[in-house]
């Protein structure tokens, strides 16, 4: 076990991860938010690999800036049939022709294509970052659920570990038989369902640890307890926003809605380009021939260019045209489905909101110190089993659904900078 800890603590030095709050305790690894964010950042596979994406089509943008490369063409006589030579090298018994080439791309293709290029890379930032916004989503939403299901399994725990003695001491009653068979009953088949339940928290709980580990890129076999303050939890709602706001920053961080810009833009520059393949390009030639038929050493410079009587490159044109319409519509309908998905994280959050603050803090407090009264009195035989098991589902149910609430105003506030784009809540 130490071997591991070491393991575990050597990787985290080497990526830098330096926060104080990151700890291990025993082999379970504790982190805040923003050591999981950190962390995340520098370990996720997924989008290191989509990074190098951004890299490759630079490399790409590199290679549209090249010029084309010169050719060149030798011929040499290989036999002199009246001098009986196998390659002649003597100037009077072989001819000698050298041509040199260079194409000349007319119309601004070389500065079109580039632009097409750079486009790319704009594209490739644009997954990275969407990408980003997904998976930071995901990171903040499971980070969220693992916490407050472990806040959940505290009460399963507690409950459990106070009814088990409960029981425990009615059946030494039973077995003196002080206390009826049905009420010892009831007791064991709460405490039956209590511990199933908790199982299907525990389920939950090892899908949680499952997916945060693949996110951060640590070892699935070391447990992960994120660690939430108060004021993380109990941070500014959604009220101090406005909506107006939210869809500026959105226009401004949805890199989804940036890509379908790209897409459009890159279909402008694509009709650019194919006016321009319209128009033919030129090729500059020069010729040497030694011992040519007009004079000995013969030097001649030439041009050539196609002559665009039939392909006018009429039908890509068009098609261009048309993805031009196509592409911009698509990026229109983009824009209204970010603006609903602005609005409808916005509404919920603040429906949410208003159920967390009529919510009574004190409520659960209160309800502590009852339970505590009803178990003690339970034990006296001062009420009967019905009873008891009333306040103690009653407690369970409230601590519960008080749990789950504070859960869902956080993800409501998640899904707000998931729509949005960045991190307008929880920094």
């Amino acid at each position: 076990m130490k071997r591991l800890i070491l393991l575990v603590v050597g990787a985290l030095t080497v990526h830098g991860l330096q926060a104080a709050t990151t700890t291990i305790a025993g082999d379970t690894l504790q982190l805040s938010l923003s050591d999981a964010a950190q962390l995340f950042r520098q370990n996720n596979l997924t989008l290191m690999a989509t990074k190098l994406g951004v890299s490759e089509n630079q490399a790409y943008e590199y290679q549209a800036k090249l010029w084309n490369n010169p050719s060149i063409y030798i011929e040499q006589m290989p036999y002199n049939q009246q001098s009986k030579e196998i390659m002649p090298v003597k100037q009077s018994n072989s001819e000698q022709v050298i041509q040199y080439q260079q194409l000349l791309l007319l119309a601004g293709k070389r500065n079109k294509q580039l632009a097409i290029a750079k486009t790319n890379t704009d594209l490739a930032n644009d997954r990275f970052f969407d990408l980003l916004r997904t998976l930071s989503y995901q990171l903040r939403s499971t980070f969220y659920d693992l916490y407050y299901t472990n806040q959940a399994l505290g009460v399963y725990r507690e409950e459990i570990a106070t009814l088990q003695q409960t029981v425990d001491l009615y059946q030494q009653q039973y077995d003196k038989g002080n206390v009826p068979l049905k009420d010892l009953t009831r007791l064991k088949a709460y405490l039956f369902n209590l511990i199933t339940e908790r199982q299907q928290l525990l389920k939950k709980l090892t899908d949680d640890q499952a997916d945060l580990a693949l996110l951060l890129n640590v070892s699935p076999t070391i447990p992960i307890k994120p660690l939430l303050t108060n004021n993380e939890a109990n941070q500014a709602g959604v009220g101090q926003q406005n909506v107006s706001e939210l869809l500026r920053l959105a226009e401004e961080n949805r890199y989804d809605l940036k890509g379908y810009r790209d897409l459009a833009r890159q279909e402008q520059q694509n009709l650019a380009l194919q006016k321009a393949l319209a128009v033919p390009d030129l090729t500059l030639q020069g010729t040497y021939d030694r011992n040519a038929g007009y004079i000995q050493n013969y030097f001649g410079v030439g041009v050539g260019i196609n002559l665009p009587f039939f392909n006018k490159n009429q039908g890509n044109i068009k098609a261009a045209a048309v993805r031009i319409q196509s592409s911009q519509q698509v990026a229109n309908a983009y824009q209204m489905q970010v603006e609903n998905d602005v609005q409808r994280a916005y509404t919920k959050a603040q429906q949410t909101e208003q159920l967390y603050r009529t919510f009574d803090q004190r409520f659960v407090d209160d309800f502590n110190k009852l339970i505590q009264g009803v178990t003690t009195n339970y034990r006296k035989q001062n009420i009967d089993v019905v009873e008891f098991l009333d306040f103690f589902d009653s407690y369970k149910n409230s601590q519960l659904q008080y749990n789950q609430l504070q859960n869902d105003r956080l993800q409501s506030l998640e899904d707000i900078n998931f729509a949005v784009g960045t991190t307008v809540f929880n920094k």
